[in-house]
């Protein structure tokens, strides 16, 4: 379940068990990131510009709502909805967790590209290959502590580029000219292991084949 304080926007777990799945939303570079140790796994600005504050945040059942909208100094808003998927075949032990993250965005100006940089530490490199399914795409970043995996199905791939640099990999989330009013949608998946280097490929393929059979939200 969803832990939140009403008096503290920005601050929400996740809790399986006992164990702990920390958000943070509270930093305008960090637009949001999941905390892992001493690291984080972060959705920033491609250009690490800073981004339009929170506004409103909300759990509805298992999602998570975050809400961003575009100001004077932004050139588009987005949302983000996370959500804990649980995965056949793979018990909740606390020591995994597998998210998806629904991110949308949206902007008033007529001339705006969009980008959003899902950014993983990765201190032993990182590698991407083909997921279980036809037309999507795993990216793997071992951080030594913890390992992570992005998966995006055959939607997101093609508007969807991998950066290496030194320490992180970041994936960058559209980056197409963006039509004004019209709303763009992307929605990654992240598992993450916090007890070993990398993530074990059960989990990948437990998480692929999820995706695969899961429809784009609606909203």
């Amino acid at each position: 379940m969803w832990l939140t304080a009403p008096n503290r926007i920005g601050v929400a777990a996740w809790q399986i068990g006992d164990s702990i799945w920390r958000i943070d939303a509270r930093g305008e570079r960090d637009a949001v990131a999941l905390v892992v140790g001493q690291e984080r796994i972060a959705l920033v600005a491609s250009d690490d510009q800073a981004l339009p504050p929170l506004d409103e945040q909300f759990v509805r059942n298992d999602q998570l709502h975050f809400s961003f909208p575009q100001t004077d100094r932004s050139q588009f808003g987005f949302r983000l909805v996370v959500r804990p998927v649980p995965l056949e075949g793979c018990g909740a032990d606390g020591t995994h967790i597998a998210l998806e993250l629904l991110v949308s965005v949206q902007t008033t100006l007529l001339d705006s590209h969009p980008t959003l940089d899902l950014v993983l530490p990765a201190r032993g490199g990182a590698r991407d290959e083909a997921g279980a399914q036809s037309g999507s795409r795993v990216y793997h970043a071992d951080n030594g502590d913890f390992g992570a995996a992005v998966i995006l199905g055959p939607q997101d791939v093609a508007s969807s580029v991998a950066i290496d640099q030194p320490g992180e990999q970041r994936l960058r989330l559209f980056g197409e000219f963006l039509e004004k009013g019209v709303i763009r949608r992307a929605r990654p998946w992240l598992v993450v292991d916090r007890t070993s280097g990398s993530v074990a490929p059960r989990w990948i393929r437990a998480a692929s084949d999820a995706l695969a059979e899961s429809p784009l939200p609606l909203s």
